[in-house]
């Protein structure tokens, strides 16, 4: 028998009627569970299973991942904030709010992609393994000392996707100083044409002026040259310093990939100036000139 005591009252009601109703769920055959769940006044909850009933051991693991989620659900969000303002420093709520968005989508399986994160183990599963131990025997313990004092690997799991949180906001503050200064440097220009097409294929890209003229690279050359030293520390792309020099009051971008890193770029360096349009529309508007 395992028996959980509970600082807070209305948490360990709150358990006991759950995991009641998980057990009553149950498909089992047209016997009553071998599993009985009691609350007593000194405020323990009591889970009494048969570790050698086949059973048993068949609910035990809805109650494990019952309880591995109320956990990540009632208590993460607080560890993150907690470990983020006194590990990490962050006190602006602002900010602590954002690396929480971020760390949440990591969590979630949005960002695999990343080396950091990649491979490392699912958060519920790192719970159940902690409480497993102690369902495996009988049991009395804390619940509020289980909590601190037997979920370390939690911990450290929380502490690695929160690393790689701040480390992806960071990043993210740099590319919006960055967006900004190319939205200053345009807004002190003035435009050397008024429309662009922009024709996105794939990875490639050609651009075109108002009077659907291809720019070449020897006219390409010769629009970077005077401002080269300009774009040296902060762009890479000749595509992105070629749109910047020519600064243009309209740009028609061809694509059938809005969502791409560049495309996303130009549109946040040049806001409401970009136009998207379907790729296979260029030839319908180049025949129409």
């Amino acid at each position: 028998m395992v028996t959980i005591y509970f600082l807070d009252e209305n948490e360990g009601h709150y358990l006991y009627r759950r995991v009641r109703k998980l057990i009553s769920n149950r498909s089992i055959s047209n016997r009553s569970t071998p599993v009985k769940v009691y609350y007593t006044e000194d405020h323990a909850l009591n889970i009494d299973m048969n570790p050698r009933d086949p059973v048993s051991e068949m609910v035990k693991p809805t109650i494990l991942n019952f309880f591995a989620k109320h956990i990540i659900r009632t208590r993460e969000i607080g560890w993150i904030l907690r470990i983020l303002e006194h590990q990490y420093y962050f006190e602006n709520e602002d900010e602590q709010q954002q690396i929480l968005s971020i760390v949440q989508a990591l969590m979630d399986g949005k960002h695999e992609d990343l080396p950091k994160i990649r491979g490392l183990p699912n958060r519920e599963d790192v719970i159940v393994d902690a409480l497993e131990s102690f369902f495996d025997c009988e049991m009395m313990f804390s619940y509020e000392s289980f909590l601190q004092f037997r979920l370390k690997p939690y911990r450290e799991l929380l502490q690695e996707y929160i690393e790689c949180g701040i480390d992806e906001f960071k990043l993210e503050q740099e590319y919006q100083d960055f967006i900004h200064q190319l939205r200053q440097f345009i807004k002190a220009r003035v435009s050397l044409f008024n429309m662009v097409h922009l024709i996105h294929d794939r990875d490639e890209f050609r651009l075109f002026n108002q009077h659907y003229y291809e720019l070449t690279e020897e006219d390409i050359t010769g629009l970077l040259k005077e401002y080269q030293q300009s774009f040296h520390d902060i762009i890479v792309s000749n595509l992105l310093k070629l749109l910047i020099v020519i600064a243009p009051s309209k740009i028609c971008l061809y694509t059938d990939d809005p969502d791409s890193s560049m495309n996303q770029t130009i549109q946040n360096i040049f806001q409401e100036k970009v136009l998207i349009l379907p790729h296979q529309s260029f030839q319908v508007q180049h025949k129409k000139s």
